[in-house]
């Protein structure tokens, strides 16, 4: 660990009185601009809590919303029972609001896809020990009684 620089505690004054040669001191240097590093992606270098649309949002601000809708809803329809009777009674006539109820009450349904994937792969065997000959799949055995004739 380095030692720290001793301090004069003799003003320059002093050390002019006393003929004690005093060390010019060295001139500031000029401040160089902040560039930010960056890799050339758009974006990069974001800062954390900066609103850059990363991240997610934070709990408190979820409830928040909930609250300004379960309010909003008081203001409008009396009570919140008020309000979803009254979407079910606009679902009668609208299928939007009759799929809105449905999803609320029993969720939104799974997306399925079918996904059939077929593939015929055709891989030729390589024997190992004779390396010039590939072996073929399709051949057809030959009987040792009909090679003889």
């Amino acid at each position: 660990m380095p030692r720290p620089k001793k301090r004069s505690l003799i003003s320059d004054e002093k050390k002019a009185e006393l003929g004690i040669p005093i060390k010019p001191k060295p001139e500031p240097k000029e401040k160089q601009p902040h560039i930010p590093y960056s890799d050339g992606r758009r974006n990069n270098g974001a800062i954390k809590g900066v609103s850059r649309g990363q991240g997610r949002k934070p709990k408190a601000k979820e409830a928040d919303i909930k609250n300004f809708a379960l309010g909003s809803m008081k203001r409008a329809f009396g009570s919140e029972k008020k309000a979803w009777e009254a979407l079910a009674e606009m679902s009668k006539d609208s299928f939007a609001h009759l799929r809105l109820l449905w999803e609320y009450k029993y969720g939104k349904p799974k997306e399925q896809k079918d996904i059939n994937v077929k593939q015929e792969v055709n891989i030729p065997v390589i024997s190992f020990l004779q390396p010039e000959e590939t072996i073929d799949i399709e051949a057809t055995e030959i009987k040792d009684e009909e090679s003889k004739s």
